[in-house]
């Protein structure tokens, strides 16, 4: 009876510690879609649908102004007065053009092309970057470029300057600062910035990238759009379009969503002090041996990942009433949402690992059912060839990688670099794989390496990889030792069975248990059980053992 009264202790604490997990799943799930919209997508397709039609995939700088004449300018300003051209989207401020530069003679010409190119102007970098001030049609000033004539297209502004961060492009990684042209509250001021900064060759041949950027509010979906478009060329003269919209909500619709999302976020942070408090016992009474529990320590990235997104919470709403305040008083200037937007970024980075972490801590339920308690134990058993066969992947993989990149990298976008290479050979092994480019190109070398990489990796070493688990499964089986686990398990269900008067399977032999305590494991060997979970902790001490 006394093994019975344990056992039945155990599964309370196993169930308490299911329902527990369970309800703070919900809460997490519900923050998470909270957060989203899905009128986000649309918001977005639609934006970059409208400026981008019909935009070839290199032009010179005369076309970077014939996009913005006959694309830009007539989809910012639409029919109605500050909306763009879909009627829907208030313009949020003024929208501007913003020029990055390199310095002039930035590079060398080989000697023996001297007499042929008489300059040479670098790719973009921070260090090559042109910072000074002109007059118009990039004359150096008179005052050694500090005029106080100087006009704002030709001026430098720093970063700070401008309310703005570092941009990744696909080429380079751009400063937050440069050369800015607004373009003003209505297409005829717009035409007329445009005009004129083609007309001093605001665009030249040091030009490496411009932007477009502006913020647009759709109150049909309360949401905000960030939008940049970047026309960026790496010295070689073409440029090519860049786009990247960061969609925010920053006004709360006082909505039954919203108050549903209002109290699972409260809910959520109690689970997370229950949390803190169930681990801060256990870290008290295992020190510094708690660190050594690899549960433990994703329960405590839970945790402060948990904080952290508060945190990031708190200051997305901060940054966004400041961005607000500056719209509300500077309306007849560019309004830069960028902090709120980033801000906003890491929120969901935040709560997207918050979700892959608590899905992963499931599997430290799931080790209650036998099946996966086996597959467990092969997978820990196998681990060390594991890794090695990972290692023997990753070799051919990135051996593999340089090749193609070597070969095919002047020439076809999907090899430009060794990471867009590496991505193309790992999308291969799933089939996703555009075959014709290669073979196109050369058809010998294109079908040997390919094809000797599909069977290498697909057929040889992959199949070895499963074969691996499958032999540690295969020993895990016959080795198998059932758990006090499975017994708990057993019980709670036995007891769940009979409260909805339904027979449970192993009700015999928990009766045979009682009886002669023919179990699996001793009573004396609870204690590992015990130290298995908090909830398990203080059943442990009440129990006197």
């Amino acid at each position: 009876m006394k093994r019975k009264k344990i056992l039945e202790q155990k599964a309370f604490a196993l169930l308490t510690e299911i329902l527990t997990y369970l309800g703070f799943m919900w809460m997490l799930l519900l923050v998470a879609f909270g957060q989203k919209d899905p009128n986000a997508f649309f918001l977005n397709q639609h934006i970059i649908n409208s400026f981008t039609q019909n935009v070839p995939d290199s032009v010179s700088t005369q076309g970077v102004f014939m996009w913005a004449n006959t694309s830009l300018l007539p989809n910012l300003f639409g029919e109605f007065q500050g909306f763009i051209t879909d009627g829907k989207s208030k313009l949020v401020g003024n929208a501007r053009l913003r020029q990055l530069r390199v310095q002039k003679n930035s590079c060398q010409v080989a000697g023996s092309m001297l007499t042929f190119v008489s300059n040479c102007n670098a790719v973009y970098s921070w260090e090559m970057e042109d910072m000074g001030s002109y007059e118009p049609g990039w004359n150096h000033s008179l005052l050694d470029n500090i005029s106080t004539s100087t006009s704002r297209p030709w001026k430098y502004q720093t970063q700070s300057e401008l309310r703005n961060r570092p941009f990744w492009g696909r080429l380079e990684t751009y400063r937050g600062g440069g050369y800015v042209a607004d373009l003003g509250p209505n297409l005829l001021q717009a035409r007329g910035t445009l005009d004129y900064l083609w007309n001093n060759k605001w665009l030249d041949e040091y030009t490496r990238a411009v932007f477009a950027e502006f913020t647009v509010y759709n109150a049909n979906v309360n949401l905000f759009c960030i939008v940049t478009f970047l026309m960026e060329t790496a010295a070689v003269g073409a440029f090519r379009l860049y786009s990247e919209l960061q969609i925010v909500r920053l006004y709360q619709a006082m909505d039954g969503l919203y108050f549903s999302v209002m109290v699972a976020e409260i809910l959520y942070l109690l689970f997370i002090l229950y949390y803190m408090f169930q681990q801060g016992k256990l870290m008290k009474q295992q020190r510094w041996s708690y660190f050594k529990n690899k549960w433990n320590l994703l329960e405590l990235s839970i945790i402060l990942l948990s904080w952290s997104a508060v945190a990031l919470f708190i200051k997305r709403t901060l940054l966004g009433n400041r961005d607000l305040a500056y719209y509300q008083n500077h309306k007849d200037q560019f309004a830069s949402f960028y902090d709120t937007a980033t801000a906003d970024i890491m929120l969901q980075y935040s709560i997207a690992f918050l979700v892959l972490l608590s899905n992963i801590k499931l599997w430290h339920l799931l080790r209650l059912n036998p099946k996966m308690n086996l597959i467990t134990a092969a997978l820990r058993r196998a681990s060390t060839h594991i890794f090695l066969n990972l290692v023997v992947i990753a070799i051919i993989l990135v051996a593999y990688a340089v090749t193609s990149n070597i070969i095919y990298g002047w020439e076809l976008a999907s090899y430009k670099t060794f990471t867009s290479a590496l991505l193309t050979l790992i999308c291969l092994q799933i089939g996703i794989f555009n075959f014709d480019e290669v073979l196109n190109d050369d058809h010998l070398i294109g079908g040997l390496l390919f094809g000797s990489c599909t069977i290498l990796l697909t057929f040889v070493v992959l199949n070895l990889f499963v074969a691996v688990i499958l032999v540690s499964l295969e020993e895990e089986q016959k080795q198998h030792k059932p758990s006090e686990e499975e017994e708990v398990v057993d019980l709670l269900l036995n007891n769940i069975c009979s409260l909805f008067g339904i027979r449970y399977k192993n009700e015999k032999k928990l009766m045979g248990l009682d009886v002669n305590g023919s179990g699996a494991l001793a009573v004396n060997n609870s204690r590992d059980f015990l130290n298995t979970s908090s909830a398990d902790v203080n059943i442990y001490q009440k129990t006197g053992h």
